[in-house]
C-alpha cells in the first residue's frame, strides 16, 4: 500500500535495505563492530538475546538499523547469553565494582524486576565508556537522532552535550532513563552513576532505596493512585509513590544529581540541566498515543488497527483520531515509548504493547494506521526538529560533597 505523506515531514532518501528475515538477520546487528569512545553507538538490551526478541520489537531495531546505519550508526542490543558476540561484558567490565555493583557480579540480583534493574545497571556504565544512546527496545523513534548528535551533542558550537526526556511537573522535573544521549565521560551521568553504586552497596534488590540519604532529598515518583496486585504464586505487592521510586531507582540517582550543588568539585546540577540538557517532557514527546486515550491499552489497539479509508470514501470518527495521532506522533514527537507489565499493573489492562505481542503483527498490518505508524517511523522525517524544554532557574536540593557522601559508611 502506499501511505500518505505525514504533514510536517520529508521523506528520507538514504535508507538500508529491508531486512528479509527468511534469511537471518544481517552480521551488522548479530556480530557489530565493537564501538569506539564517541562513535555513532545505539545500545539497547535484552536478556535473552537479539534472536528472541518479540517481532514487534525486533521491528523497532530493524527500523533503527534501516534509517540510521546509512549515517553511521551501529546497534548494540546487549544480552546476558553466554558466549554471545553481545554479552555485556564484552563490553563493559562486569567483574569492576565501581563500574557495576556487587550484586550484578557474584550474580545475587533478586526481587520481581532482576531483567529491568540488569538493563538499568548497564545504560550509565555504557555511555560513560563510549558515549551514543541508549533506548529501551520498546521504543519507535521519529526524531532524527544523527541531527541531534551532529548539531548539538558532539558539536563544539552547540551548548548541549546531554539530551533526554522528563517527567513531572516542573521545577520537580526527574530526567527518565528510557531514552538517553551523551558522549563519553558525560558529568551528569558520572555523578548519578556514583550515587546509584552507593544505593545499590550491600543489597541486592532496591527495596528502600528511596530512603537513602543520596537521594532522599528527591521528591518521590508518584503514581496515578495505589495499585495492590495479588498474582498467584508471588507476594502481596502495593504499587505506591515508594514502590515506584525504588523500581526506578536509576531515575532518581539522576535526579539527586541534577539537584545537587558540589562546590568541592565544582558541581552544579540545577545550572547544568537548565544550560546543558536538551530535554523533551515525556508526555508531550514519547507518549502522545496514551495522553490522547487516556493510557487505555485496548482502546490505543483497537483504535491504531482500523483500517485506513479508500480515497473519497467516508472518514469514521475513530479513522480521524487515529489519523490526528499518527500525524502528532510522528511530526511532532520525538518518538514512542511501549509500556509494558508495570504498566499494565498500574492501569489495570494491557498496554498497547503487550497487545502487539499477543496479536503478532498487528503493530504493522498493511493498510492500518498501525501499517501507517510503521511505515513513518523509517521512511519519514521531521521537518522541524522537536524543541527541547525551556526551564528556568531552580534551587538545589542537596548541598554539599558527594565525595565525602560516598566514603562515608551506610
Amino acid at each position: 500500500m502506499e501511505y500518505p505523506q505525514i504533514p510536517g515531514t520529508t521523506l528520507n532518501s538514504t535508507l538500508a535495505p529491508p531486512v528479509d528475515l527468511r534469511q537471518g538477520l544481517p552480521s551488522a546487528l548479530t556480530s557489530p563492530p565493537p564501538p569506539s569512545i564517541n562513535s555513532k553507538s545505539i545500545f539497547a538490551f535484552w536478556h535473552t538475546g537479539l534472536q528472541s526478541l518479540p517481532p514487534y520489537l525486533l521491528r523497532n531495531v530493524l527500523a533503527w538499523h534501516r534509517r540510521f546505519s546509512p549515517s553511521g550508526w551501529t546497534i548494540h542490543v546487549l544480552d546476558n547469553v553466554p558466549n554471545s558476540p553481545l554479552n555485556v561484558a564484552n563490553y563493559i567490565d562486569t567483574s569492576d565494582a565501581s563500574v557495576v555493583p556487587a550484586a550484578f557480579i557474584n550474580g545475587s540480583l533478586n526481587g520481581g524486576y532482576i531483567a529491568q534493574h540488569t538493563s538499568d545497571l548497564i545504560r550509565y556504565p555504557l555511555l560513560l565508556k563510549y558515549g551514543g544512546i541508549y533506548m529501551d527496545a520498546g521504543i519507535l523513534q521519529f526524531g532524527d537522532l544523527n541531527w541531534l548528535w551532529e548539531h548539538h551533542i558532539t558539536n563544539p558550537a552547540s551548548p548541549y552535550d546531554f539530551a533526554g526526556f522528563t517527567m513531572g511537573t516542573y521545577p520537580a522535573i526527574q530526567i527518565v532513563n528510557f531514552w538517553l544521549m551523551c558522549g563519553a565521560g558525560n558529568p551528569l551521568v558520572e555523578r548519578a552513576h556514583r550515587i546509584l553504586l552507593k544505593l545499590w552497596e550491600g543489597k541486592t534488590n532496591t527495596t528502600g532505596m528511596h530512603a537513602h540519604p543520596l537521594v532522599n532529598h528527591v521528591p518521590l515518583l508518584s503514581v496515578p493512585h495505589e495499585v495492590v496486585v495479588e498474582e498467584e504464586g508471588k507476594e502481596r505487592m502495593v504499587i505506591n509513590d515508594a514502590f515506584m521510586t525504588d523500581y526506578a531507582i536509576q531515575i532518581q540517582a539522576m535526579g539527586a544529581a541534577q539537584r545537587w550543588l558540589d562546590e568541592e568539585d565544582g558541581w552544579d546540577g540545577p545550572t547544568y540541566v537548565r544550560e546543558k540538557a536538551y530535554l523533551w517532557s515525556m508526555m508531550d514527546g514519547a507518549y502522545v498515543l496514551e495522553t490522547t486515550m487516556g493510557w487505555n491499552g485496548p482502546k490505543e489497539f483497537e483504535l491504531l488497527k482500523t483500517r485506513i479509508p479508500a480515497p473519497g470514501a467516508e472518514v469514521t470518527s475513530e479513522q480521524a483520531l487515529a489519523k490526528q495521532i499518527v500525524e502528532k506522533s510522528i511530526a511532532g514527537s520525538w518518538c514512542l515509548k511501549l509500556g509494558h507489565g508495570f504498566s499494565a499493573k498500574l492501569f489495570g489492562a494491557d498496554t498497547i504493547g503487550m497487545l502487539w505481542r499477543k496479536h503478532d503483527g498487528s503493530d504493522c498490518e498493511e493498510g492500518t494506521y498501525s501499517g501507517w505508524l510503521r511505515w513513518a517511523e523509517v521512511y519519514c522525517n521531521q521537518v522541524e526538529p522537536t524543541k527541547p524544554m525551556t526551564l528556568s532557574t531552580y534551587e538545589p536540593t542537596m548541598r554539599g560533597s558527594l565525595k565525602q557522601m560516598l566514603e562515608a559508611k551506610s
